[in-house]
This record gives C-alpha cells, sequence and structure tokens, in this order.
C-alpha cells in the first residue's frame, strides 16, 4: 500500500491540470462583478462537477499510504509521535477536500439567482477552496516533520528528503499567511504540490527499502 502514495502524486497532477484549463477558460474572472461571478460559476458547473471530483479522488488513495506508513513509522520507533504525524497527515488531505466540495456549491447558487447579492455569495464560497489549501499547509507541516523525524532517528531518511522535507513544511507555514494576504497564495499551492511529489518519492523510497530487507 506504500505504493498508494504514487497514485495519489499522479491523480493530483491530473487534477491540477484540469483545474489550470478551467481557469483558463471558464472560470470567472479574479476581478469579476458579482453578477458575472453567478453567471459563470452557473455555467461552468460541469467543469466545476469535474475539478471537485478529480480533486477528491487522490484522498482514498492517501487513507491507504497513511494506513502503511503508519506501520512503518511504528516500526522505526516512533512511539507516540506517530499518532500525532498520521493524524496530521489525514488533516492535511481532508481539508482541502472540505474546501473543494463546500465551493462546488458556487455553480448551484448561481444557477438559483444570478442577482448582485447571490454573486457575493458565489464569490465567498469560491474563496474557501484557496484558503483550504493555504490553512492546510499547518497539518502538513506537521506531517513532515514528524515523519522526518521518525525516519531519521531510525536512519531511513536520507539529506535529500529530509532538507526537503522540512523546506516543504516551511513553505507550507508561510503559504498560511493567505489568510491575511491572497498574494501569498501561490506560495501555499506550491507548497501542495511539492507535498504530493515528496510523498510519491518517500512512497518509493521506503517500498524499495522493504523489498531490499526481504
Amino acid at each position: 500500500m506504500l505504493l498508494c502514495g504514487v497514485i495519489v502524486g499522479i491523480l493530483t497532477l491530473i487534477g491540477l491540470a484540469v483545474t489550470i484549463v478551467f481557469f483558463a477558460t471558464s472560470h470567472p474572472a479574479i476581478d469579476a462583478t458579482p453578477v458575472e461571478a453567478a453567471t459563470g460559476f452557473r455555467d461552468a458547473a460541469g467543469m466545476v462537477a469535474l475539478a471537485t471530483f478529480l480533486m477528491l479522488l487522490p484522498f482514498p488513495f492517501a487513507l491507504l499510504f497513511l494506513g502503511a506508513l503508519d506501520a512503518v513509522l511504528h516500526r522505526a520507533g516512533g512511539g507516540a509521535l506517530v499518532r500525532a504525524t498520521i493524524s496530521a497527515g489525514v488533516a492535511g488531505f481532508l481539508i482541502p477536500v472540505i474546501g473543494s466540495l463546500v465551493s462546488s456549491i458556487a455553480p448551484a447558487v448561481g444557477a438559483a439567482d444570478t442577482s448582485a447579492a447571490a454573486g457575493a455569495v458565489v464569490k465567498a464560497i469560491d474563496g474557501v477552496m484557496p484558503l483550504s489549501v493555504a490553512l492546510a499547509g499547518f497539518p502538513r507541516a506537521v506531517f513532515l516533520i514528524g515523519v522526518v523525524v521518525i525516519l531519521a532517528r531510525a536512519g531511513l531518511a536520507g539529506r535529500a528528503l529530509a532538507a526537503t522535507g522540512y523546506a516543504i513544511a516551511g513553505l507550507g507555514l508561510v503559504g498560511t499567511a493567505t489568510f491575511f494576504v491572497q498574494a501569498l497564495f501561490p506560495l501555499a499551492s506550491l507548497s501542495a504540490l511539492l507535498f504530493v511529489v515528496w510523498i510519491s518519492v518517500l512512497s518509493v523510497t521506503l517500498r524499495r527499502r522493504s523489498v531490499a530487507n526481504r
């Protein structure tokens, strides 16, 4: 199940590609008026549904990966830190999923009412997703640091894996300030992308060591 981490990475990249297409073709402009936002999301209901589905699709594979990682960390002697680390991992994946589900109702609101008031609600709902990606930086940082610390103590984390883990954790923590400064969202997005890449590399690394030790 460790290789489920690779599946998470692949599915996340597919979802990212669809999201980029959505923003390039159908998503209302950031400076759109409330009415334009309401009608824009109403007309983009199909693309929003697809993007939301792809956002949720990696989650079950993430849970399988975390289950396998839990066993590895316990064998490495992580003790109580394992519980905190795995719980943080679940939260790191779950928060954006919840944000995506909340944001997915924007087309329904736009379809029901395209007034300025409804459009303001649509814009607020649309803003939940980037905030969820940013704030997930907190549990992702706990997860990354926890994994690196436990594996390093057991001699299972190379310097590159440890250094990149700490760096991604730090980048994610800076990205959480998106809650106050929207211009920092690119950092939060980059951290989230690097996080799943790191997960994929970790899963392959641990799998190879598991096979070599048999």
